[in-house]
């Protein structure tokens, strides 16, 4: 994604009271039991790093790498990070199947949200979660979350509508492309448990087939300071967010803990 029109579209979506904050601050909730002072964390396809941007002022002593293909996301967090004074973000313009400038077992932590879709057959997700088995270092986590191909077109249109609310054109039609590329959900999950370094939950959405996350066991507790920015961050969400967060969090059904 390197179109003008389309960058500042997904730029607007991840600004805070827009579409995806629900699903931003379940990410943070996640993520505080995962990331630990220290550590060295890879957020792929990161695209313009919001949820990094999020991330970094809470976690000042562990290191963020953003890996993308895109120059036009990678400078916009190229940019934020530097008028936040964010030093501990750094950035990898790479293809996530390769990373080539990435040691192997040299990552504590790899994160991966609303990306995987954009991947273009079942052999690049395989090539991924070899990717992150390989560079994670002994004991290291992952927290992975995506879409998943919904089985009518009836559905994908109700969530479309849902995003068309409150995002750009440019970018409800993106979302709507991005749903029509996700991968199934079970395939997912068969790639995963052969893939990727065990133990780790894997959990759908109920009812219909509209997300997924892949994550390894929580390993610390949360810090204070993510503590009070989730309680900001919820402080500051309007209703219908709101009720979106509980949504998340409450449908998530837990398949198979590997």
């Amino acid at each position: 994604m390197d179109d003008a029109e389309q960058v500042r579209g997904y730029i607007r979506a991840y600004e805070w009271g827009g579409p995806t904050s629900a699903l931003q601050l379940h990410h943070l909730r996640e993520l505080s039991h995962l990331i630990r002072p220290g550590d060295t964390v890879v957020d792929l396809a990161c695209g313009p790093g919001p949820l990094m941007l999020e991330l970094a002022p809470l976690y000042r002593d562990t290191t963020f790498i953003g890996a993308d293909l895109s120059a036009r996301m990678l400078d916009h967090l190229r940019q934020e990070s530097a008028a936040r004074g964010l030093k501990n973000i750094t950035i990898a313009q790479e293809d996530i199947r390769t990373l080539p400038s990435l040691e192997s077992g040299g990552i504590d932590l790899v994160i991966s949200t609303s990306s995987l879709h954009h991947l273009s057959d079942e052999s690049g997700l395989r090539e991924v979660f070899r990717r992150i088995r390989s560079l994670l270092k002994p004991g290291g986590g992952f927290y992975i979350f995506d879409f998943g191909l919904l089985r009518s077109a009836e559905a994908r249109n109700l969530f479309v509508r849902e995003v068309a609310k409150l995002a750009p054109a440019v970018t409800a039609r993106d979302y709507d492309l991005s749903l029509q590329a996700a991968f199934p959900i079970d395939r997912v999950f068969e790639i995963a448990r052969s893939e990727l370094p065990k133990p780790f939950t894997c959990m759908r959405s109920a009812l219909v087939d509209f997300f997924y996350f892949l994550q390894t066991p929580p390993i610390t507790a949360r810090s204070s300071a993510a503590e009070e920015h989730i309680d900001k961050r919820w402080r500051t969400l309007s209703a219908s967010m709101k009720a979106e967060h509980v949504m998340i969090r409450t449908i998530r059904r837990r398949t198979v803990a590997t």
